[in-house]
């Protein structure tokens, strides 16, 4: 408009101008999609995931087993989970995410025998075993994964307070979304960090080079979504260091080697859920807590008193390649009781699980190269810089290969009682190799397809007990899928087949 007719200037204020910004206020931009307020005081992140996977099995006697112990082939919706994160004055940040995957089933009626896959929604543990019940109806329950509030005033020093991976070993900070394999590897998935996530307050920090990352934490300890039931905590703890960071670039910049330690207690009167069971990648589980005892009763193995895991694991990459090892040793101790009686002072005995399990992992770029999906992360809350110029989205061919070995020794009445002739003691040992492929078409797609073979040497034919009910003889623990055959209908693979094969197949698309 003319000079005469030109607005009058707005009278000086208490506030400062808002500085003009370039970037954008929103839309797509490195990975993720954004809203953010003129002045950046305020950011919005929408994300979201899904996974759809297919399982199948194949192991001697597996096509004769009894309908509830079948293991059947077929889709699982793996993960269907809404996210969104966000940032305040560049210092605080938050994340919310809730998993709307069928966790269950629902009882429907008529009384049946059958076998399910259940996705633990809070801790994302996948399990396939026996049940008996009524017909299943499938059900939607939405449960919060990871829920927290982080305050940042230093690269150095952050406050985390809410539900979110356990800062326990390398696998378990990784996220789902870019994990290599389907699922995480037995040391890491059955024994270092089992429940993924818990509840509680974190101190972590970086160097501003990223050459060194800690972590230090008190949680709950009883997993996601529980409230603490002991009024005890646990300690975990995790410390890496990157020695070339600041001396190369590329890829082997990236290398690295941490520890981690946790550690914590149960009060045995007031603890009154199982310990995990062990299961391999697509969920067969070859050793639960529960049994049946000399008087037909069901018991329980609960974890009690004294809790405590280390862990070590290196990283490697070199020049299309990634080495990943990590081991983890466990000490938990245990108590055993009677269904329905977990709570009570009657307890059957109490004892130890402890052991030990390790992976060794290659990783090679066909097509492509890290750039695709990155390097491992340690869960870093969400923050976007926009001064970082756009990236073309990059697609890659990943060939994987892993080898993995544990070692569990359980002790039913090491720490008192009487031991039970069907007391399950003894060695759990597996041996495992897994292939994979994955082709990501950007970050965003993955098609995957994984195979998995699981040995467990040493392991016996499960006689049948004077109720009927199969138990497992020898001192090997383990068992798989033909040695839950019933005795005659296939004794050549009760007797010899000690393995189970795994095929698995993912479509996931993820932001």
């Amino acid at each position: 408009m003319p000079p005469s007719q030109a607005a009058p200037a707005e009278p000086p204020g208490d506030r400062a101008p808002v500085s003009p910004r370039t970037e954008p206020t929103g839309g797509y931009y490195n990975g993720l999609f954004f809203f953010r307020s003129d002045d950046d005081v305020f950011r919005l992140y929408v994300q979201g995931r899904v996974h759809v996977d297919y399982y199948s099995w194949f192991a001697p006697g597996v096509s004769q087993l009894t309908p509830d112990q079948a293991l059947k082939s077929g889709w699982l919706l793996r993960r269907a989970r809404l996210e969104m994160a966000g940032e305040f004055f560049q210092v605080w940040q938050w994340q919310l995410g809730a998993e709307f995957a069928p966790s269950s089933a629902d009882d429907a009626a008529a009384n049946t025998a059958s076998s399910s896959c259940k996705v633990d929604p809070t801790s994302s543990l996948l399990t396939c075993s026996t049940r008996q019940n009524t017909v299943d109806a499938a059900s939607v329950k939405p449960a919060p994964t990871d829920a927290f509030i982080n305050f940042a005033p230093s690269p150095w020093a952050n406050v985390q307070v809410g539900q979110f991976y356990l800062p326990f070993t390398l696998e378990n900070r990784i996220s789902d979304n870019t994990m290599p394999f389907l699922e995480r590897s037995l040391a890491v998935r059955t024994l270092g960090a089992p429940l993924q996530r818990e509840i509680g307050a974190m101190l972590w920090g970086e160097s501003p080079d990223r050459s060194i990352y800690y972590a230090a934490g008190v949680f709950n300890g009883d997993g996601p979504n529980r409230p603490n039931a002991d009024s005890r905590y646990d300690f975990a703890a995790r410390f890496l260091a990157r020695p070339f960071a600041t001396r190369t670039s590329g890829p082997s910049k990236w290398a690295q080697i941490g520890a981690s330690v946790h550690a914590g207690s149960r009060d045995p009167a007031l603890v009154g859920y199982d310990l995990p069971s062990l299961t391999t990648q697509e969920g067969y589980a070859f050793w639960k807590p529960t049994y049946t005892d000399s008087f037909g009763r069901l018991i329980h193995i609960i974890p009690s008193a004294t809790q405590f895991a280390v862990a070590g694991d290196i990283y490697v990459p070199i020049g299309n390649f990634d080495f990943t090892g990590e081991f983890v040793y466990v000490d938990y101790d245990t108590r055993e009781a009677v269904d329905g009686l977990q709570l009570s002072p009657f307890t059957e005995r109490t004892g130890d699980f402890k052991g030990y399990a390790y992976y060794l992992q290659a990783n090679y770029w066909i097509l492509g190269d890290h750039d695709v999906i990155g390097y491992p992360s340690y869960q870093r809350p969400l923050h976007l810089d926009l001064k970082v110029p756009q990236k073309r989205p990059e697609h890659g061919l990943q060939a994987l290969i892993r080898f993995e070995q544990l070692h569990v020794v359980y002790g039913g009445a090491s720490r008192g009682g009487t031991v039970d002739a069907k007391t399950p003691n003894g060695d759990i040992d597996v041996t495992a190799v897994s292939l994979g492929v994955n082709y990501w078409a950007t970050r965003h797609l993955r098609v995957s397809l994984n195979y998995g073979y699981y040995d467990f040497p040493g392991s016996e034919p499960t006689t049948a007990s004077t109720t009927g009910a199969p138990v497992q003889t020898g001192s090997q623990r383990a068992v798989a899928p033909a040695q839950n055959l019933a005795k005659g209908t296939d004794d050549s693979a009760r007797e010899t087949a000690h393995e189970v094969h795994e095929v698995s197949m993912r479509v996931g698309v993820q932001f």
